[in-house]
């Protein structure tokens, strides 16, 4: 068993256009082509693979240099130089996809005709197992949660054919139709994953050999900006059956909650959803009094410290939807760090799906929200006098 070495590097037009294309400023470029030096020569981009009837099981790694100085950076609390890095490692990985193509031709006579990741529904996480047995190395490892190890490795399954076809072009599978970075028409996120059939089923008119029959649909779509504000109930309802929903299709999930301190209903089932985070604080520092130095104070680094936990799952590439559940009272309040909070909301990652939630939601939520949701009191029990009751409203 042997890995294939593949040569990988960012050139000056590259990295001017990695900088577009990961929403940058130009002022980042200087940090960017010093980082990227650090890294370049400790990146060993190298892939393995194994047939399995008419696909190619592959398996992918950069090393371990983008782990060792991301978390570098994540434990000084420098989160920028920690997201440069992991946007770095996405870079060179979206090249090493067509050096492997070309690998793959050279050594099987076939092409690729697309690729299907693990953790999508015709090949979910739980195949990981089945698939590094078949592997059979022990370069690339994975935990209990099937994350690989190093991280910036891939494990997916290619198919093979004889011709050469259209296949995963990041553009022409991505649908957000007016991005100004666009290179190809959108043509759908369609892929083919050529089951080897045989045994009983072998030469089965309904089998997924036939290639009519093996086209299935996954689309990733870019992530938005939820915002739910207004006087009347029902904003951290929303988030939470957003969550679930998020969940339930396979997403990473961070619930984070500001200015509660005491436990709340819906906590004992988030935190029994694998694919859910709450992040919020274990310490109950009662009702924020504005014109206390020591409560404002106290919650400002409680919140900050929650920050630096949600940041270290968004720009770690581990959360897919993020909720923060009331943090318009935090921002207002000026109990955060609201440019860390703007910097959130301005250069998320792509794919990242984010829910606002709170009253008197301040002008930057409104301006960068892709939904507005207002919930109108008309309404509500507490002004005849009945209490918050648990299960409820808590």
């Amino acid at each position: 068993m042997n890995f294939i070495p593949l040569k990988v590097s960012l050139d000056e037009a590259c990295l001017r256009e990695f900088v577009r294309r990961y929403h940058f400023n130009d002022t980042d470029k200087k940090e960017i082509i010093r980082l990227y030096r650090q890294l370049s020569p400790r990146v060993h981009a190298e892939f393995h693979y194994v047939l399995e009837g008419g696909n190619a099981v592959v398996v992918m790694t950069l090393g371990n240099a983008f782990d060792e100085l991301q978390d570098s950076y994540i434990q000084k609390g420098d989160i920028n130089r920690a997201y440069m890095v992991d946007c770095l490692g996405l870079e060179i990985m979206s090249q090493a996809y067509d050096r492997i193509d070309e690998k793959l031709q050279e050594l099987t006579g076939k092409y690729a005709g697309g690729y299907i990741f693990t953790g999508v529904e015709e090949l979910p996480l739980s195949e990981t197992p089945r698939l590094m047995a078949l592997l059979g190395q022990k370069v690339v490892t994975y935990n209990e949660a099937f994350v690989l190890m190093p991280k910036k490795s891939v494990l997916f399954i290619a198919p093979l054919f004889d011709e050469k076809i259209e296949k995963h072009d990041k553009c022409a599978y991505c649908s957000a139709a007016n991005c100004q970075l666009r290179k190809a028409e959108y043509i759908g996120g369609s892929s083919s994953y050529k089951e080897d059939k045989s045994g009983d089923d072998a030469g089965s008119d309904s089998g997924l050999g036939d290639s009519q029959n093996m086209t299935s649909v996954v689309e990733r779509h870019p992530g938005l900006i939820h915002l739910y504000t207004g006087e009347g109930k029902g904003k951290t309802t929303a988030a939470i059956g957003l969550s679930v929903r998020a969940a339930g299709a396979g997403k990473k999930v961070v619930f984070a909650q500001f200015m509660k301190g005491r436990d709340t209903s819906e906590l004992g089932i988030l935190k029994s959803i694998p694919n859910i985070r709450v992040v919020r604080s274990s310490k109950n520092l009662g009702w924020f009094k504005k014109d206390d130095p020591d409560s404002v104070a106290a919650f400002t680094e409680l919140h900050n410290g929650l920050l630096d936990e949600i940041e270290g799952y968004v720009y770690g590439g581990d959360c897919d939807l993020l909720v923060m559940d009331e943090v318009t009272y935090p921002v207002n309040y000026g109990i955060i760090d609201t440019d860390r909070i703007a910097k959130l909301i301005n250069s998320k990652p792509p794919y990242l799906e984010l829910v606002l939630t709170g009253r008197n939601a301040p002008d930057l939520f409104a301006k960068k929200a892709d939904y507005i949701t207002e919930m109108h009191k008309e309404k509500h029990p507490y002004d005849q006098g009945i209490q918050a009751r648990r299960g409820i409203e808590y």
